[in-house]
């Protein structure tokens, strides 16, 4: 990932700012120049040559974190959110590094309660700086999402990351989780599905759509190898509420309201939980048992 940055003529990749960022004094001279460096050694009180000082203001000011203002360096705009965030934020983890890894050991514990991992996780967290940057869900194995944008990002990054099984219930259309299920399927992902999305675009009529009017001939081999693959249980029924199981182990599901149940309220994931898997798989079965099999995937197979 590359920045450009107004007014310079080349551009900053991350790899050449963490390259500054490690060395000690060139952050320290940033977070001096956040509130205002003389361009003078002396300004700085850290035991370095002159020309080392000059060395690193000079980089600093090539990579466009600091510049001269009425006889100050200061920072730029990007060189105060790696301030106010990056260095304040790393400042603060690795100053709490033994609770981190409190935390670490605790996960790794197989005989320790799902339950009671979270309690003592949140009050680490609750008792040491950590909570200025980070909260419960972070460290632990559960996050709640209450934006439907960020669920749809939520759902993508745990499908990339299936590598063997998924069962998923939705009556939610996003086209970009939708390409890349149908590539995960066409790669040989094991997909068990009940689509609960109006018949006008529905998976079917969707699939459908691209066998008589093919966008590309890649896109038309993939949807014929999908339909026919005994991978890919598609199945129609009205469901109330979306969810998704990958891999047996991590979830996430839609909370409904019961005053305003068709509107999205809320998203939770649970990355590491084999018994709340194993319940959503259940409860998928119980759906599946009544659920209908589209007409174009039983053609497919049938021919």
């Amino acid at each position: 990932m590359e920045y450009f940055l107004t007014g310079l003529s080349g551009k900053v990749t991350i790899e050449e700012v963490f390259s500054i960022l490690s060395d000690r004094h060139s952050v320290n001279i940033l977070k001096t120049a956040y509130s205002g460096l003389k361009a003078t050694p002396s300004s700085y009180h850290g035991n370095i040559s002159k020309k080392q000082f000059y060395v690193r203001l000079k980089r600093l000011k090539d990579m466009g974190l600091i510049n001269k203002r009425d006889g100050f360096y200061r920072t730029t705009t990007l060189g105060s959110l790696l301030c106010n965030g990056f260095i304040d934020m790393m400042e603060t983890v690795t100053k709490n590094y033994w609770s981190l890894k409190a935390v670490d050991v605790l996960k790794a514990k197989k005989d320790f309660p799902l339950r009671q991992k979270e309690s003592v996780i949140e009050e680490i967290i609750r008792n040491s700086n950590l909570r200025d940057v980070v909260n419960a869900t972070h460290l632990s194995g559960f996050s709640v999402i209450k934006d439907y944008n960020q669920t749809i990002a939520e759902v993508i990054k745990l499908l990339e990351n299936a590598k063997k099984e998924v069962y998923l219930a939705t009556r939610y259309h996003d086209p970009s989780f939708s390409a890349r299920l149908f590539k995960k399927i066409a790669s040989g992902l094991n997909v068990h599905m009940i689509d609960s999305l109006p018949e006008q675009i529905s998976v079917e009529n969707r699939l459908g759509a691209v066998l008589r009017t093919p966008p590309n001939k890649d896109t038309l081999a993939m949807v014929k190898k999908i339909i026919k693959s005994p991978k890919f249980d598609l199945r129609r029924k009205d469901v109330p509420t979306s969810f998704m199981v990958v891999d047996g182990t991590s979830v996430c599901y839609e909370i409904v309201t019961n005053s305003n149940p068709e509107q999205f309220t809320l998203g939770i994931s649970h990355y590491d939980d084999p018994y709340l898997a194993e319940r959503f798989i259940s409860y998928y079965n119980i759906l599946a048992k009544d659920a209908v099999i589209p007409k174009l995937i039983q053609d497919a197979r049938d021919g």
